[in-house]
Formats: structure tokens, C-alpha cells, sequence
């Protein structure tokens, strides 16, 4: 990266990847259907084999239908599954010629991480650019690569020199899979519109089981990107597959999958590629369908695999194919912890004294960040006294931390009346607003309530993002889309919330009755695509009363490396925290939020997950049990037939060999008791294997 022209943003963000100029792109409409006709490289399969030999992609164009498939070490693990897109007036689904098969080239891939799973990447792909014409003339680019950990592949147009914007109408891009006998397994959220978005179960509450390959979601307008699935390869040894989109520059909506198509006669599920719909944002901010023009691409869409499910949570394929980094300068970028204060007591941010209390957390536990979230700008102190912004900087800046102050993304895409609110749309007054802060002393901003996916919010949201890095400051987001490598692209965005947080134990509802299982599933699933603001770690027994916590001390304790994010406010109050024993209080004021190596060592969604994350010479290796026996329908837990769920103990077992330490090796262990204990015990193990102990909704955290 370079450290050149502090505070400014790179426009490298704009087409990213695009190997020609504009101008070498513009094609004449006159090139004519002559010209689809002439296929100069034959018809047969194109193939893109990975650098190591093992990942082949197979592109197809049966009878000018494009397919693409993925073979694994020669068994194909993702059978023919279809590409292509139509526009308004213009069809690349279907009577497709092949004009240039293109030649697979190496493709270097090396970048840094401020904040993420790694610290650094280095490898190598293979991509081949593919080209073929429609009936019209019309040309499209079909970019195919393969990696040791998967295939990715994405479409690109040139400028058809007409001026216009059209609409692409509908995606035929799909992905494959073959059922397995067992019906496979399926983890995604369903697609909602009015409802804080990407915050819904991977199981459904009722008929409490884990999806099959191919099962309707909960939503009629199908499933929310990562999807993760378990199926079979060609020969029916079982594999695990992860999909998602990155690279996101500008030019496309967010996407998400349609409900799944079963063949039962194939034995096969294909997952198709959908628009957000107009009444996102509030029926505001355009059409759900792409506009396009000019030269433009769509996002690469990817899919790892792998034999298994900690396999497959290891990929970096969604920061590999992000845009590169757009800041010019990153020296100022510091991820960190923060208090928060918001879930134990919503009214805080409105007074002074209260968030002084917090304040005197931060100081105590070491934390750089103190989060003051909505309504901050209505703080009054005990007398009734309107707080200025610079006394709330003062008061935080004596205790030595940072601030990071929420605000509403709206804007008439959405009703929220959390303030303060309107700063964000118009980009003078957003800038204005910025440097304010920038110059008061302000780390950072929490920019809350998007809830769509359209282009138009899309465009909006990087804008507010390049604004924060223009004055310095990092920013978190809230209630809005997955990161589609974005971590790569903007390392001051710190987290993203895109998924069920701990907010949710704040409810009237029951709804943290899901949330064991939700962890070994999320941190496998959503947090693999990009940091997750899941804001641990909470001791208390509940936030309210009528949303008890059911996880032990040690599960939440493991959440602050089973999780990952560049910013996590700690969301418990300053007694529960600070009445811990030295120990926990240590660990909760050390532990890294940026990683220089990651493993996953056992992953069974919906049961168990064990991750172990390397900062500098140290590792921390954490494992939840979210394994679910009975599960109450109901969400009221005042109603007369309300019970509570239920779970069950496990033995979590890793191999301290799989992280390559031979040497007799002592670490220190935060765990449940035993499985019919779920107190906290400080304890020591001795590698190399090391079996763990773990109480229903347990867990445990080492450090060595």
C-alpha cells in the first residue's frame, strides 16, 4: 500500500479489473449479427485449471447455452450450472458464439490486511478470458478463474457507444449441486425487505431442522448471499461448498439467490442468481433491477470447496477477488475494542453521566474506543443541560479513549427517528459534517439503517464509506448488506453488522433462543465473507429479563475469537465486566481484533465450531457448542407453554499439530467445568490433543 497524499481516495475503485480504456471498449451497434455467427475458436469446452493443478473450470456453450462447471483433483464436485444474463434489449442467456477463447494467464494476487482473518496474502490464480457475441452482435466477456480453494467468474461489457442506460432484466447465472441421499444440508438467511436486513435464522424456529439442499426458505423472495451448503460430488463422496459475491465496484446491485429449483429427477438444486425489488428502501432509491452503461461488470460471483466444512470456512476468496485497497494512506487505521453502552441500557447515549460510566469501563479495561450510539446529539447531563460534542470528545479523551457516534443513514430510505439523522445524503453536508468531527477528535462512525440492497444505495453507502477514509475517520455499518470484499477495498470500515448480533438479547421477544446455534453457523458462513460487528461478550445473565441469555460464561468468552471483526463493542455493562476475575478482565482487555493467520479446526454447523487465530507469536483457539435438542415454536416467553430450549454437551477436541506446534506446548484454558458444570473454570491443558469439556451451550477459549 502506499503512504502517499494522506486522506485521499484512490479512484482506483472505479471498474476495477477492467484490462482495456473506455474508449478501447466502445463497440459499434452496427457490428451486426454476421459477426455473432463467426465463432473462430470452435465451440468446445474452454478449461481454467488452477495453478496447483487440482481446481479445473469448465466452461461449455451447448448449443450456445453457457455452463460452467468445477472439478476438484478430477471429480467434479459442481456440475454444469448456468451463466448468463438478459437485458432489456438484448438476450446473453442463450444462442451465444464463441469468438475467442482467450489463453489462461497467471494472476497474482498479494495484498495486506488491516483488520481480518489474515494479515497478509500471497498466491496466484489462473484466469482466462473468454469472449463470445449474441444473435445481435452484441459482445460479453466471461472472466473464468480457478484457485486451490475454488473458482470464481464474472461478466463483462463494453461501452456500445450509444449513451444510454439499460436495464439488465434478469440473471440465468446459477449454481448447481447434486443432492445427496440424505437431502444435504443448506445454511442461509432468508431474503427480507422491511426488516433490518441479512437478520434473520439459518433454522427455521418451527420444524426445528436443518435444511436440505433445495428447501424453500422462510422468505418468498428466496435467500441472502453467503450460502453455504453441504452436497456430493459426481462420484457421491460428500463435499462442502461456500458462495458469495466480491468486487463490488459501482457498476451493480447487491444480489442475493432466488428461492432454489429442484430437479428430483437430476437429483439436483440450482441456486439463481436475483435483483433486490423495488420497494426496498422504501420503494426509494430506483429500480431493483441493474442500470447500466457505458462499460461495465458485474461482481465476481465465487464458490469454494472443500471436503469440509473447517476446510472451506478457511478461503479468502472474498477479499482475494476484492477491489484493492482505495486508501491512499492506512497508517491512521487502528482497529479496536469499545465500550457499549446501548444494549444494557438503550437511554444512555442520552446522558452524560451515564456514558461517563462507560467511559470508566474503557479506561479500566484498556480499551481504545468508547461507542456512543443513537441520540448521542440529545445528551443532556443531570441538571438538564444540552452536551455539546466537544464536552462528550473531552470526557472520553480524559479517560484515553477514542469515539466512535452513530448515526441514522436517512434519508428517505427509511423511517428510523433515531438522530441524529439526514447528514449522510447530501455529500456537502456529509463532508462538512466529517471534517466536524474529524477536527473535534472523533475516531469514528457508526452509520446505521440502510436496509436495501439496490444499485442506487450501494453507489450511496461507498460514498459515505470514501467520505469517512477522505477525513480519517473509520466507520461501522449497520443494518445493511454483507461485505463483498469490502475489508480489502476500505480497511478503515472496520465491521459490518449484516447478520444476528448480540443486539437481539436486548429484544422482548425470546429471540436469543436461537442464538448458540446461530454462532457455529455464522462464524462459518456470514463471517467468512467479511467482518462481522457481532459486539461480545455478554455475562450477564440477560439484557432483559424476557430475553435471557442460555450460553455459559465460557461460550461468550470464545466468541471474541470465534467472531471476527475490526471493531467490537463490548455490550455489557461496566459491573458485569469489571466484577470478572483479573484473569478474564486481562483477557478481555488483550485479545487482538486483527489476525495474522486463521484456522478453523472442527466445524459442524448448528453443533460446534473451533477456530484458532495466530497475532504475532500468540494463539487463541476458542470452540462453541450450539448444539440444539428441543426448541420452543413460540416467542413469548410470558406465554403458560413457553419453555425454554434445550441443548447438549459435547467434547470439543484439536490438535495443537494442525497449527504445526510439535514441542511439548502448556496453555491456558477458560472452559466450562465439565458438561453438567457450565461454570467458568480457569484451568491449564497440555497438548498435543487436547479434549475439552463443554456444558449445553458451552465453550472454551485457550491461549498459548
Amino acid at each position: 500500500m502506499s503512504h502517499q497524499n494522506p486522506g485521499q481516495i484512490s479512484r482506483r475503485t472505479v471498474v476495477a479489473g477492467a484490462a482495456t480504456t473506455a474508449a478501447a471498449l466502445t463497440i459499434p451497434l452496427a457490428a451486426g449479427a454476421a459477426q455473432a455467427a463467426t465463432a473462430t475458436n470452435g465451440a468446445g469446452p474452454v478449461v481454467v485449471v488452477s495453478p496447483c493443478g487440482q481446481v479445473r473450470v469448465t466452461l461449455r456453450l451447448d448449443s450456445g447455452t453457457p455452463t460452467y462447471a468445477v472439478a476438484v483433483g478430477g471429480i467434479e464436485v459442481v456440475p454444469p450450472s448456468p451463466l448468463g444474463l438478459t437485458m432489456g434489449d438484448a438476450d446473453f442467456a442463450g444462442r451465444l458464439a464463441l469468438t475467442d477463447r482467450g489463453r489462461p494467464r497467471p494472476v497474482d494476487v498479494e495484498y495486506e490486511l488491516l483488520q481480518g482473518k489474515v494479515s497478509r496474502v500471497r498466491k496466484q490464480m489462473t484466469e482466462r478470458v473468454v469472449s463470445v457475441r449474441n444473435v445481435k452482435g452484441l459482445p460479453m466477456d466471461i472472466l473464468l478463474r480457478a484457485d486451490s480453494e475454488g473458482a470464481a467468474f464474472r461478466y463483462r461489457f463494453p461501452d456500445r457507444g450509444d449513451g444510454a442506460t439499460h436495464t439488465v432484466v434478469g440473471e440465468t447465472t446459477g449454481l448447481t449441486l447434486n443432492v445427496p441421499a440424505d437431502g444435504g444440508a443448506q445454511f442461509t438467511l432468508p431474503y427480507t425487505v422491511q426488516k433490518p436486513k441479512y437478520q434473520e435464522w439459518y433454522i427455521p424456529r418451527d420444524h426445528h431442522t436443518i435444511p436440505a439442499l433445495g428447501d424453500a426458505t422462510a422468505s418468498p423472495r428466496g435467500a441472502s448471499f453467503p450460502l453455504l451448503a453441504r452436497t456430493a460430488a459426481h462420484d457421491g463422496q460428500e463435499w462442502w461448498v461456500l458462495a458469495s459475491e466480491s468486487g463490488m465496484d459501482g457498476t451493480y446491485p447487491a444480489c442475493h439467490l432466488a428461492q432454489p429449483a429442484l430437479s428430483a429427477a437430476a437429483g439436483q438444486v440450482t441456486y439463481t442468481i436475483a435483483f433486490p425489488y423495488d420497494d426496498e428502501a422504501l420503494g426509494t432509491l430506483g429500480p431493483g433491477t441493474p442500470q447500466v452503461s457505458g462499460h461495465w461488470q458485474t461482481p465476481w460471483r465465487f464458490v469454494a470447496v472443500a471436503r469440509t466444512a473447517a476446510q472451506v470456512a478457511n478461503t479468502t476468496l472474498a477479499t482475494d477477488l476484492g477491489v484493492p485497497c482505495a486508501l491512499d494512506d492506512t497508517s491512521w487505521v487502528r482497529p479496536g475494542a469499545a465500550t457499549f453502552s446501548w444494549m444494557m441500557d438503550h437511554n444512555s447515549p442520552k446522558s452524560l453521566e451515564q456514558t461517563i460510566h462507560w467511559f470508566d469501563l474503557g479506561k479500566e479495561m484498556g480499551w481504545p474506543y468508547a461507542l456512543v450510539d443513537a441520540r448521542w446529539d440529545q445528551m443532556t447531563d443531570a441538571a438538564g443541560n444540552r452536551v455539546p460534542l466537544e464536552r462528550i470528545v473531552a470526557e472520553a479523551d480524559r479517560r484515553g479513549l477514542k469515539l466512535f457516534l452513530w448515526h441514522n443513514s436517512g434519508g428517505a430510505n427509511n423511517t428510523g427517528t433515531g438522530t441524529p439523522r439526514d447528514l449522510m445524503v447530501d455529500a456537502v453536508t456529509r463532508r462538512a459534517h466529517f471534517k466536524k468531527l474529524r477536527d473535534a477528535g472523533v475516531a469514528g462512525v457508526k452509520v446505521d439503517m440502510w436496509e436495501a440492497d439496490k444499485q442506487q444505495l450501494i453507489a450511496w453507502q461507498r460514498e459515505v464509506i470514501e467520505d469517512a477514509g477522505r477525513y480519517k475517520l473509520h466507520i461501522v455499518l449497520h443494518n445493511t448488506t454483507i461485505p463483498r470484499g469490502w475489508d480489502r477495498t476500505y480497511p478503515h470500515l472496520l465491521g459490518v453488522e449484516a447478520g444476528i448480533a448480540s443486539e437481539h438479547y436486548s429484544n422482548t421477544k425470546a429471540l436469543a433462543d436461537q442464538i448458540p446455534e446461530q454462532a457455529t453457523i455464522a462464524a462459518i458462513s456470514r463471517n467468512i465473507v467479511g467482518a462481522f460487528d457481532y459486539g461480545t461478550t455478554l455475562l450477564s445473565p440477560y439484557a432483559l429479563p424476557q430475553s435471557p441469555r442460555h450460553t455459559t460464561h465460557a461460550h461468550e468468552l470464545a466468541l471474541t475469537v470465534v467472531y471476527q471483526s475490526g471493531f467490537n463493542g463490548f455490550a455489557d455493562s461496566p459491573e458485569a465486566y469489571l466484577g470478572q476475575s483479573p484473569e478474564v478482565r486481562e483477557l478481555l482487555g488483550t485479545v487482538p481484533l486483527a489476525w495474522d493467520e486463521t484456522r478453523f479446526l472442527a466445524a459442524d454447523p448448528a453443533s460446534h465450531v473451533v477456530v484458532a487465530r495466530r497475532k504475532g507469536s500468540t494463539w487463541y483457539i476458542a470452540g462453541v457448542n450450539g448444539k440444539t435438542l428441543t426448541m420452543p415454536v413460540g416467542l413469548d416467553t410470558s406465554a403458560p407453554d413457553y419453555t425454554p430450549p434445550t441443548g447438549q454437551a459435547q467434547q470439543l477436541t484439536f490438535d495443537l499439530r494442525d497449527l504445526d506446534i510439535h514441542s511439548p506446548t502448556t496453555l491456558q484454558l477458560f472452559a466450562d467445568t465439565s458438561t453438567t458444570d457450565p461454570a467458568l473454570r480457569l484451568t491449564t491443558a497440555h497438548g498435543p490433543r487436547i479434549t475439552v469439556d463443554t456444558a449445553p451451550f458451552g465453550g472454551f477459549i485457550a491461549v498459548l
